[in-house]
């Protein structure tokens, strides 16, 4: 999602929610690589490439079959699975119940698909109160996409009051779980200020983060590090590494 910020002429905060294969508006496409997924496909074991928007895979009438068997059975993984199936087919409704299931049982991946649905008003009226009661749950088992959600949420004031303080509470857990999206969130909250103090020192490490995610910061990193005295840059460029020691270390303790 494109947006007008104050001091960024050609930045924006990317949006979540980007649903089969069909990437949210972006200054540049070579975000569409770096957004979190709208729906995730869960497995025991992932294999490459897993987190990745599913609308490229072709599900047979065998592969559903074969996943509603095990999911009859009560499998959650199953249950979450066949519910992207369904949902590449356009059956929101169902794939909601199975995600519902799957959510139930404890799985954060499909209590995040499940509202992703209701934000986008696939199967539903569009449900802010719903969508945010479904990511809280994921995020509440540590989901940095969820968690992400919601700090776009508590920016956009979608299903809740906009609240600045949330929106960089829920950015910095999604950051903290190396969420490179919600790590240019927070570099560009504090370069412009949106609810806390102007901190370039703080902005810039949050991008350098970012970057080191993959994302293309060409174009921020010259208007963050605009005016920064060297010993300010060197300042960053430590708080940077203490950030990713911490994310490492929270990584661990899941």
């Amino acid at each position: 999602m494109i947006r007008d910020l104050r001091h960024f002429s050609d930045a924006y905060k990317p949006a979540l929610l980007c649903l089969l294969g069909l990437f949210c508006l972006s200054a540049q496409a070579a975000w569409a690589d770096h957004l979190p997924p709208g729906i995730k496909v869960i497995y025991i074991n992932p294999p490459e490439g897993v987190d990745r928007t599913p609308g490229t895979k072709v599900y047979t009438d065998a592969d559903i079959d074969q996943a509603a068997e095990l999911a009859k059975l009560g499998d959650a993984e199953a249950e979450a699975n066949l519910g992207v199936m369904l949902t590449t087919r356009g059956k929101y409704q169902e794939a909601a119940n199975w995600y519902r299931k799957a959510a139930e049982s404890g799985l954060s991946a499909a209590a995040y698909n499940l509202g992703t649905l209701y934000y986008n008003g696939q199967g539903f009226q569009q449900d802010y109160a719903q969508a945010l009661h479904w990511f809280k749950e994921a995020a509440n088992r540590n989901d940095p996409y969820a968690e992400f959600q919601l700090g776009m949420m508590y920016d956009l004031g979608h299903g809740v009051d906009a609240n600045p303080e949330q929106e960089i509470y829920w950015y910095i857990k999604a950051a903290r779980q190396n969420l490179a999206a919600a790590q240019y969130n927070l570099a560009v909250i504090y370069h412009n200020a949106e609810g806390v103090a102007q901190d370039d020192v703080r902005a810039y490490a949050w991008l350098l983060l970012a970057e080191h995610g993959g994302i293309d910061v060409s174009e921020a990193k010259p208007v963050i590090t605009d005016g920064m005295t060297p010993e300010q840059m060197r300042s960053a460029e430590a708080l940077s590494r203490t950030l990713y020691s911490s994310s490492a270390d929270s990584a661990l303790k899941q």
